[in-house]
């Protein structure tokens, strides 16, 4: 029977693990870390949980339906309607909306120069790279208020140099107020990591670092790690970063996130009732603050699970911050906005690679490393990490079934 080794027990390691063992195969995780990757939760002493930022389910129900199949075989999924606001003015008390919308527009003193701009821009056209795909769309000054400051926050690098395929499907520009996704998402009434497990359960996980490959030049035989152990098999998929597994010395660079979790009492909400986080494009360190009630918990009255997101690089000054700046840095923010909050709990949680850098000298080097894997003929790769893309939980399991069949097909069972 062939063996297969997965490198990463993330969604994507943990998803093709459970497809491959549905299939026959028997199946060896390494794992550095944790079962789980960025799905795993922020866990309080108070024994409440949230998410290390929010990871939504959503799916065309009829095209993507094998991703909440495959959920719903160890979870009930909760249908949601999620809204979320965005805070130009870094005031509270004036929500714009998000997704940005033409109604917005109404808000600003100059809203007569908006829309001369608006109605002169050219709309939705290609691209190539993110500052003139957005003021193409909506002009100099919503480009200037909403979209610029925000992405340069967010990934560390002039939005004149991003580039890639994931804002013309991830950005849209609504006429009024929208929910993500149509309406069309989903949340878990059990933990993520929980159900990670619960898929792997019937595999070998063995707890250590991948650190690179034996192979005879044309076939990976076995996977080398850190503590000097070396695991055969017959097919090897890797879900980490590419630059952990070739020989040669160059590193991928990645936008890292370090999200602080919070179990805060309140004087009040931070967002609108039905508003489920909110953006800061100018004025803080943090992009996205997320109140957690729509989790299945039982949240006292006047408390509050949240998450804040700071992006940065690991040589960043941020990245190498204590917990309690952090803490402190999120109750100032509150204290400014008039809102007397005091914490419960608070726990750190940092992710060196949690987003791929959308810029072509990266995309090359990536492509560089990834031909130098795809050398093997028993060699594959999948997920946000290990295929360089800004992909959602919705992409890497629809990547597992196509992996996982393409494996079946290649080495049939024996009957």
């Amino acid at each position: 029977m062939p063996e297969v080794t997965i490198i990463g027990a993330g969604v994507a390691g943990c998803t093709t693990a459970y497809l491959l063992r549905e299939q026959g195969f028997d199946v060896t995780l390494v794992e550095k870390g944790e079962v789980g990757g960025l799905l795993r939760e922020i866990e309080f002493d108070s024994g409440y949980h949230c998410d290390s930022a929010p990871h939504l389910l959503f799916f065309d129900r009829e095209e993507e339906a094998v991703v909440g199949d495959l959920f719903r075989e160890f979870t009930d999924l909760e249908d949601h309607r999620f809204y979320a606001k965005t805070y130009p003015t870094g005031t509270l008390s004036e929500p714009h909306n998000y997704p940005v919308t033409r109604s917005n527009i109404s808000l600003w003193d100059d809203a007569d120069e908006i829309e001369r701009e608006l109605a002169a821009a050219e709309g939705k056209t290609d691209a190539d790279y993110f500052e003139p795909y957005m003021r193409r769309q909506v002009g100099e000054r919503l480009y200037e208020r909403y979209y610029r400051n925000y992405t340069e926050k967010h990934w560390g690098i002039d939005p004149a140099r991003i580039t890639g395929d994931w804002f013309d499907f991830k950005i849209s520009f609504p006429d009024d107020e929208d929910s993500f996704f149509d309406g069309g998402a989903y949340y878990p009434d059990r933990k993520y990591s929980d159900v990670l497990r619960d898929m792997i359960s019937g595999c070998d996980v063995v707890y250590d670092g991948a650190t690179g490959f034996r192979t005879d030049g044309t076939e990976i035989e076995a996977v080398t790690t850190e503590n000097g152990q070396t695991i055969d098999g017959d097919i090897f998929v890797s879900t980490v970063d590419p630059s952990f597994l070739v020989d040669e010395d160059v590193e991928l660079d990645y936008r890292s996130m370090v999200i602080l979790g919070m179990h805060v009492e309140a004087s009040e909400r931070l967002f609108p009732d039905y508003v489920n986080w909110g953006y800061f494009p100018n004025d803080y360190e943090f992009t996205r603050v997320t109140d957690y009630d729509f989790t299945p918990q039982d949240i006292p009255d006047g408390e509050y699970i949240l998450t804040v997101e700071f992006p940065c690089f690991v040589g960043d000054d941020v990245w190498s911050q204590s917990e309690e700046w952090f803490e402190e840095y999120f109750l100032s923010f509150c204290e400014e906005q008039g809102i007397d909050a005091t914490t419960i709990d608070a726990k750190i949680r940092r992710a060196p690679r949690a987003y791929p850098l959308p810029v072509e000298s990266e995309i090359a080097t990536f492509e560089r490393l990834n031909d130098q894997l795809h050398r093997y003929d028993n060699m594959y790769n999948l997920g946000r990490v290990s295929t360089y893309e800004y992909i959602w939980i919705k992409d890497i399991v629809q990547q597992a079934y196509e992996t996982a069949d393409e494996i079946a097909a290649a080495e049939p069972l024996e009957t």
